[in-house]
């Protein structure tokens, strides 16, 4: 209704109604077109003149400075942008690969490479860290712990980690148990660091620290992986 009082001569165009439609019959016949239109419709079509009308400012210019991004970013200390020391790591969590879409590669089969997920470290990381590369090392954040299993990468620089999406789903076995395949990242995600003016959690930006996990645990994942990809291989 209130887009039909707001620009009547563009949906009346989009629908095809005549000038014999009354205005205030108009909000109806968008809606009811809309519903009985499966594939969907266009509300308006405007012409290019009527176009910057639909700017509310008086002088029909864009404005793009936020006043509330202004100052959050006036505010911004570069001596404060470091890894806290008790979380010295940043991990990108959830970066791009070869075998990972969001959730589209459920099967474990499908994942021709880095079936686990792993997390991409620089090797003098992990040097340091006394672990060696496919080991199972722990990842916590302020708000939750994963186990995953460690990649040597040197493309990757001191101190910065990464971790893939899509990874994390529970995977059925033929005896009805349901086992996790690979990383559930978002576990590691505060909801409260995030951008001051969108919302978003700062997911390629995550504090984490490091630790080594027991031989017992270490065997328990390396276990689970092992049944998920015979599992999904049809073994």
């Amino acid at each position: 209704m209130a887009c039909a009082k707001r620009s009547p001569q563009a949906v009346r165009r989009a629908i095809g109604a005549s000038d014999q439609v009354t205005d205030q019959q108009l909000g109806d016949l968008l809606f009811n077109t809309i519903v009985a239109t499966r594939q969907g419709t266009a509300v308006t079509r405007h012409k290019y003149d009527e176009v910057w009308s639909l700017i509310s400012h008086s002088d029909r210019k864009v404005r793009l400075v936020v006043p509330q991004m202004m100052e959050w970013l006036a505010r911004l200390d570069p001596q404060a942008a470091g890894a806290p020391k008790e979380f010295p790591f940043m991990l990108a969590a959830g970066g791009r690969r070869m075998f990972n879409a969001n959730q589209i590669f459920r099967d474990p089969a499908w994942r021709r490479d880095d079936p686990d997920g792993a997390l991409l470290i620089n090797s003098s990381d992990l040097s340091e860290l006394g672990a060696k590369d496919g080991d199972w090392i722990a990842v916590e954040s302020a708000v939750g712990r994963l186990v995953v299993r460690c990649k040597v990468d040197d493309a990757m620089r001191n101190g910065q980690l990464a971790l893939p999406h899509g990874y994390g789903q529970a995977y059925p076995t033929s005896d009805g148990e349901r086992l996790i395949n690979g990383p559930r990242i978002n576990l590691l995600t505060e909801s409260g660091n995030r951008d001051p003016i969108a919302g978003t959690p700062y997911h390629k930006n995550v504090p984490v620290r490091l630790t080594l996990v027991s031989g017992h645990e270490a065997a328990a994942y390396q276990s689970q992986s092992e049944r998920i990809h015979k599992r999904a291989a049809g073994q």
